[in-house]
């Protein structure tokens, strides 16, 4: 099931915590090492780990260790977590939707982890185009006959109303989508080269060109999970192409 919690407020804690262990370590070895430099200590050899004649130094850089390999492989497991995408807020709402509807599904005091909202990240990395996002918001979309998924027999027995719940093919879906943006490329290709080839006069055709590139580029953000710099670099080729079917109907 989708939304694990990343506890990143206790991590935060534990972090801090063990880099004041590790500070408070460090500070009792600086001690240590500045009263055997001093002119008035024991003449002992400081240069060598091998006939190291201070064991208490040893133990302390044993403890030291230990604690920063804790507080690296915590900090490095936290940034990674960090890094993981929130769940989208309908997913949660799936889930928290398909606990008050299922019986016994889990213990009442073991579904509290939905309510973190902020805290929730996705296991599987699968980006989704905001177009899907948009059409999944949609009960008739989500239900349509083309993905839905045959309910397996006696796999919602405990639940009160089995016959409201709906299982989706996804990689329908997702041909679906990659199918409706391919459509509204072709579109995007092939109005403008018609639409310029009856156009008269330069600004008319540079009013045509400049209203399909803002749509190719709201098309972009719509369709694709591109970032900025890669949607201005699609809008660039775009344009590229619209300037040689001016040159062409003209």
């Amino acid at each position: 099931m989708e939304g694990h919690w990343r506890f990143g407020t206790l991590s935060a804690r534990i972090l801090l915590q063990l880099q004041d262990e590790v500070t408070i370590l460090e500070e009792k070895l600086e001690k240590l090492e500045a009263e055997h430099a001093s002119a008035e200590a024991e003449d002992v050899h400081n240069g060598s780990f091998r006939q190291e004649a201070l064991p208490k130094r040893s133990k302390l850089l044993a403890d030291i260790h230990v604690k920063i390999k804790q507080y690296n492989k915590l900090l490095i497991q936290h940034s990674a977590l960090r890094e993981r995408p929130e769940v989208p807020k309908q997913h949660i709402s799936n889930i928290a939707h398909f606990f008050r509807n299922t019986q016994n599904a889990i213990l009442d005091e073991e579904k509290g982890y939905i309510e973190h909202t902020h805290d929730l990240f996705q296991l599987v990395l699968k980006p989704t185009s905001p177009l899907r996002e948009l059409l999944e918001r949609s009960t008739r979309f989500r239900g349509a006959s083309l993905w839905r998924k045959k309910t397996p027999k006696g796999a919602y027995e405990h639940h009160p109303y089995p016959d409201t719940l709906r299982l989706a093919h996804d990689a329908r879906i997702d041909a679906f989508v990659g199918i409706t943006i391919t459509v509204l490329g072709m579109i995007m290709l092939i109005a403008p080269l018609w639409i310029l080839a009856i156009t008269h006069g330069t600004m008319k055709r540079l009013g045509v060109i400049t209203g399909f590139i803002v749509i190719f580029l709201a098309l972009i953000a719509l369709t694709t999970v591109a970032r900025p710099f890669e949607s201005l670099a699609a809008a660039a080729a775009y344009s590229a192409v619209l300037v040689a079917f001016l040159q062409i109907a003209g």
